[in-house]
């Protein structure tokens, strides 16, 4: 399965900035950006529980921009003061972390066993992030690096592929990764 994922620059940097080239191959997560339940007009995306089982499914949008439904297998909720994150790892064909908040002190009204669906940017995120509580790695290889370089001058705007990210930080670019799945280990 093919996909395009956004790589934040702090994501980069937890790797130290280690380089990422066409043809490289990684063990990664993939997340959602933190969505709101039923909040249908949100540009973050949102997401909802189905009334039954539905059929599992990520499809590409358009960038980074994903649709996506499947059942929740873990489910880990972080609680600090007036904020309540839900991390909910969802069965579709890759796997992918839904962050989930209702910026209250109660956790979205998700279970483990419900059927969600939805719609979100996917970032990357490291096998060994400290960032997702829980995920479930897959294995990429790199088909694509598209950076959008929003450095002032010459090229601003621009968005290009490139073979190779260079180890240094790319801010305030954006990075997209399109990259094909590999064996998916549970």
């Amino acid at each position: 399965m093919s996909l395009t994922l956004l790589l934040p620059n702090h994501v980069y940097a937890a790797r130290n900035y280690l380089g990422v080239e066409v043809g490289a191959a990684f063990n990664i997560m993939i997340a959602t950006d933190m969505l709101g339940q039923a909040a249908f007009d949100d540009p973050a995306g949102w997401f909802e529980v189905a009334s039954g089982p539905v059929q599992p499914v990520l499809v590409q949008v358009e960038g980074a921009r994903h649709a996506f439904a499947g059942r929740v297998r873990r489910r880990f909720v972080w609680e600090e003061d007036d904020l309540t994150i839900a991390y909910l790892l969802l069965d579709t064909p890759t796997p992918i972390t839904l962050l989930a908040s209702t910026f209250g002190d109660l956790p979205p009204d998700v279970e483990e066993g419900d059927w969600v669906y939805g719609v979100a940017s996917l970032s990357l995120v490291w096998e060994d992030s400290l960032d997702l509580p829980i995920g479930q790695p897959v294995q990429v290889v790199v088909e694509e690096i598209r950076r959008l370089y929003l450095h002032p001058g010459p090229g601003f705007g621009l968005t290009q592929s490139i073979h190779t990210l260079p180890p240094e930080s790319f801010a305030p670019d954006q990075v997209w990764l399109m990259i094909r799945t590999q064996i998916e280990r549970r």
